[in-house]
């Protein structure tokens, strides 16, 4: 597993301390080139870049995972030029890119994710290669046999910073993941005792306001929002993304330190944030063996509890948190391990009524 320094050091530094060390990661050539070196679980990261504000995006999102190179001989890659100076990789093509039109986030969607990030993009496929056409703000062509991404943006980057590096960075940085063992869930994951516990859901759904729940009772967190999955010899484990916790008003009314302490609770893009280790010391984990996976849904009801979900259902409720993938091979592989999962954990439906804070009594008997 990839080491990823000791819990919460990055986020207790102030958002200027971390810009510095971001830079200072960050070795700068004579043509104005960014280049960063990441480490995530072992696989080795490099991204280049002459774009200052995507580079910054980049660094503060995978901070946790930035050290010195790993030992790794065929690094993931993504280089992004500005437009004008790099390569259009559809410059050649048509208009449609050249090839099918494999996905477009104006189409429906369960995230809603043209809604939700206020840009559209498309993915064609051409020559073994996706087609990422963001339309003005540029385009990029991944070579996911390759493991590169190379293209051109447009400055300025007309977009909140917080989206940067979830439009143009993580989505082929997923892809590429996948293909070497680490798959991704839209869900929040925590620790007890070495057991795992699950928690997919859709906005609103309460994921969020449950993962801190948890946490404040003595979970640890891998991630609020998408965590690792991964096969082993000796089974499935769940691995860390560390992130900002993302909540909503309503969710920071809930619970009293997140109504005290104001200072420690950024705004981020539609919500508000907090770095988990500022308000919950020793909350964060590395790794941990899935035990459990709760399905969440807002209850009206006075007491929380929970309905256990057969087996089907509960994968046929795990199947659309589960990323787009466009290479077959890889897609089997993935459904085939979110089926292990489920065969292997206890699965519920978790009403989430209004006894926030008492989450934790009704989930640690489930853990065994």
């Amino acid at each position: 597993m990839g080491h990823m320094g000791a819990a919460g050091i990055d986020c207790v530094a102030s958002p200027a301390a971390r810009m510095k060390a971001t830079r200072v990661r960050c070795n700068g050539t004579m043509s104005g080139l960014l280049t960063q070196h990441f480490n995530i679980h072992g696989i080795g990261v490099r991204v280049d870049t002459d774009i200052p504000l995507l580079a910054t995006a980049i660094g503060e999102l995978l901070h946790r995972f930035a050290y010195p190179p790993v030992t790794d001989s065929q690094p993931l890659r993504f280089i992004y030029g500005r437009s004008g100076k790099a390569l259009d990789p559809l410059s050649n093509g048509s208009s449609d890119g050249g090839g099918p039109l494999l996905f477009s986030t104006s189409w429906e969607n369960a995230f809603d994710l043209a809604g939700r990030l206020g840009v559209n993009w498309d993915v064609y496929g051409r020559d073994g290669c996706l087609l990422l056409d963001y339309h003005r703000r540029g385009r990029l062509r991944l070579d996911v046999s390759a493991g590169v991404l190379e293209g051109s943006l447009t400055e300025p980057l007309d977009l909140h910073p917080a989206l940067l590096p979830s439009i143009f960075f993580f989505f082929p940085l997923a892809q590429l993941l996948a293909r070497r063992g680490l798959h991704i869930i839209h869900a929040a994951a925590l620790e007890r005792n070495g057991c795992g516990v699950l928690i997919p859901g859709l906005s609103g759904s309460g994921k969020s306001t449950s993962c801190v729940a948890l946490m404040r009772g003595g979970y640890r967190c891998l991630s609020d929002d998408k965590p690792f999955l991964r096969g082993t010899e000796n089974g499935l484990e769940l691995l860390a993304f560390p992130e900002m916790i993302d909540v909503t008003d309503q969710t920071i009314a809930f619970f009293p330190e997140l109504r005290e302490r104001t200072a420690a609770i950024a705004v981020g893009y539609r919500k508000k944030r907090f770095c988990a280790e500022m308000l919950y010391p020793g909350s964060t984990v590395d790794a941990a063996t899935p035990r459990v996976i709760l399905f969440p849904q807002i209850s009206k009801e006075s007491t929380s509890r929970v309905e256990p979900l057969s087996k089907i259902r509960a994968l046929q409720a795990l199947l659309p948190h589960s990323l787009l993938c466009f290479d077959r091979e890889v897609s089997v592989r993935h459904f085939e391990l979110l089926s292990r999962l489920v065969e292997t954990t206890a699965c519920y439906r978790l009403h989430f009524g209004r006894d926030v804070m008492d989450l934790p009594r009704l989930i640690d008997p489930l853990l065994g």
